[in-house]
């Protein structure tokens, strides 16, 4: 006897469930890959606020330290919701007084007592608040998110 070998003629391409398959997972990495970027690009927000937040409170105590460095500084007043620098004649006997209005800390420039112009120096704040001990005064500054930063000035 013969063995007769039958040839299968076998198509070239993909069959349904193979596509069905291919475009399955294709989908699903798809999906995966935009959660990943969506994920990324809120953290990216965030941090960037962060930064801007913490950017802001380091120029808020430069602008301090400028203050307390100048040359012509005659007396640092402290009261409870307010701390006042008075300069000499050098500057005019110019005032400059840093204070809490409306969840933002102000500077207040006066000169002869009257008001000359109003600067905003920090935003977002929920308390700010002035420590005398001996002669160290300690500036305490609280967010609105809760957090607190403690100064020596």
């Amino acid at each position: 006897m013969q063995k007769r070998y039958v040839k299968q003629s076998r198509k070239v391409g993909f069959t349904i469930i193979e596509s069905l398959v291919y475009i399955f997972v294709t989908t699903i990495v798809l999906v995966e890959g935009i959660n990943i970027f969506t994920l990324m690009y809120k953290s990216y927000i965030e941090s960037s606020k962060l930064t801007i937040e913490y950017n802001d409170l380091q120029n808020f105590y430069i602008n301090l330290d400028n203050m307390i460095g100048e040359d012509d500084l005659k007396e640092i007043l402290l009261k409870d919701d307010y701390i006042l620098f008075s300069y000499g004649e050098k500057k005019g006997d110019l005032q400059k007084m840093i204070r809490f209005n409306d969840g933002k800390i102000v500077l207040v420039y006066m000169r002869n007592g009257v008001v000359e112009t109003i600067n905003i120096m920090l935003e977002n704040i929920d308390k700010i608040s002035f420590k005398q001990k001996e002669k160290l005064i300690y500036l305490i500054v609280k967010e609105k998110d809760g957090k607190e930063f403690v100064r020596c000035i």
